[in-house]
This record gives structure tokens, sequence and C-alpha cells, in this order.
């Protein structure tokens, strides 16, 4: 009887054995299948039908810096001014694509908005953790187009943009944040996932997307750490919108903006009620807010 029920119970363990390996093979592929579905932009075949009918459509550029592949797309007019959009995380370049299709916009300035650093076609997969550098990846971008170059960055954007301000104040004259992660102290403490998402087991279950925005995220408190010595040297007009009911960045960033910019001329900007999505929620806010930025630098003002 008890050589019996041992082998019952061996029978027992192999089954869970093999039904665990199975359901973690499953996972595995499941998650290779979502992480070829999940991007978080827009196909060629998409971007195509959303300009069709359109008078005027982006073309893409790619470019290389340090071995590392980079990517925008640029609405070119010939126009005096060009207004640069940068993504949060994750994301990509069309997260502004409706800013592309308004005549105001494209009959006053270069529109452009890149890929960030492992998004899109920017090296996908490849993150790149570090602000200065993603900085110094996409300032090639400003050295081809004309001054005034004002910069629009929302979530991790934001403090892109300030460090882009920060590191080549010769090629940015303005800078607006959304809803930007600019406070190392306000950020969440999320190690607690954050560090077993990047253990290879866990890791190879979540989509491609996610695994370079963890990345990003996880060192960001650090990286606005090393950005705080450098606010004073920001002296371009600044502007911060911020919703006071963001439930992905504290809303105390726009007091901290506040603080920081000692050297800048600037607006910090409070929405009741509105949350972190503002590039959707509020764009006539912000189409507005460019445009005055931009008068406002001509002017001398």
């Amino acid at each position: 009887m008890f050589l019996m029920a041992m082998k019952k119970r061996s029978k027992w363990f192999k089954r869970i054995r093999i039904g665990c390996l199975s359901s973690l093979v499953l996972i595995i592929v499941l998650s290779q299948i979502v992480s070829g579905c999940i991007s978080f932009s827009k196909s060629d075949k998409e971007v195509a039908e959303f300009f069709q009918g359109q008078p005027v459509k982006p073309v893409s550029e790619p470019y290389v810096v340090d071995g590392y592949k980079m990517h925008y797309e640029v609405l070119d007019l010939n126009q005096p001014a060009t207004f640069v959009f940068v993504h949060g995380t994750p994301g990509s370049w069309d997260a502004f694509i409706d800013y592309f299709v308004d005549s105001t916009f494209y009959n006053k300035a270069v529109i452009i908005s890149p890929d960030r650093p492992g998004f899109g076609k920017s090296s996908q997969g490849k993150p790149v953790a570090s602000l200065e550098t993603q900085a110094k990846y996409l300032a090639p971008i400003l050295e081809k187009y004309p001054a005034p170059r004002i910069l629009i960055g929302h979530s991790l954007g934001g403090p892109i943009v300030a460090r882009m301000a920060m590191d080549f104040p010769e090629l940015v004259d303005g800078i607006i944040m959304l809803a930007p992660a600019l406070s190392a102290e306000l950020e969440p403490h999320e190690d607690w996932f954050r560090v077993p998402m990047r253990w290879p087991v866990i890791e190879g279950v979540f989509p491609k997307i996610f695994r370079v925005s963890n990345e990003e995220l996880i060192f960001l408190r650090e990286e606005l750490e090393l950005m705080m010595p450098l606010w004073k040297n920001i002296t371009v007009p600044s502007v911060v919108i911020q919703g006071e009911e963001d439930n992905l960045v504290h809303p105390g960033n726009g007091p901290f903006a506040d603080s920081v910019l000692v050297n800048a001329p600037h607006k910090i900007i409070m929405l009741p009620k509105q949350n972190h999505f503002l590039p959707w929620n509020e764009s006539e806010l912000i189409k507005k807010t460019i445009l005055e930025m931009l008068e406002g630098i001509k002017s001398g003002s």
C-alpha cells in the first residue's frame, strides 16, 4: 500500500511539473506574441492612412549618434522656427501626430517629433537610462533646423527637454513641460516590482516596450538628482502645465519647477480636475502656449 501511494504521489508531482513547465512555455510564447503587437506606435500603414487627404505630411528621417540609430518625423515647409515634441514612456513620435495636421502650426514652424532612444524606430528595444545621453542623442536634430527652437516634452519627455536646455543652451530657445517628472523626491518608490522586472525569467514575460520603459524609470530618481545642480543653467522661457489630478506624475512637480527655475522666465499652469494625458486632453491650451512663447521670443519679451 505504501509503495502504491508513493507511485501515485510521484505521478502527481510529475504531472504538476509538466503542467508548470507547459504553463511557463505558454506564457513566454504568448508574451512574445503580445510583445510584437504592443508597441505604442502606429505602423507605417496607419500613419499613411492618417495623413491621407492631408495637404502636407511629414517625412521620416534616420540618423546615427555614436553608433546608435535614431529616428524622427519632420514636417518642414521652410518656416523660420522649430517645434520639437518629445514623448513620454512608453511611447513614440506619433504621440503628437495630431499636431502635424494643424496649419496654424506648420505655417509658422518646422514640426518635429522623434522616437526617443529605445522606442519606435530609434534602436527599439535598446534602452538608454541616462537623461544626459538621451539629450545628447536628440541634440543633432536641433542643429539641423532653424531657431527659435521650442521643445515640448510630455511626462518623461519633460526632464529630457529640460536636460537639453541645460546641456545645449545655444540650441534651445524655450521649453514647455507637460506633466513632467522633475523632482527626485516626488518619484514613487516602485523598486519592489521594477527590480524583479529586470530578472531574466520575469523580464522575458513582458513586452519589449515595457522592458525599455522599466529600464528608464528604475534609474529616474538618480537621473533627476544629477540634474539638481544644473537647473540654474536654464535661462530660456519655460512653461510647466500640470494636472492637479495626475495619478502618474505627482502634481507637486509644478511647484517644484517653480522653485528650481531660478534664472528662467517661467510660468506654472496648474489645471484642476485634469489628469496626466495633457497632449490629448489640453491640445488647444498647449498650442496656444507654444504660439505665445514663439511670439514672445521673437519680440524679445
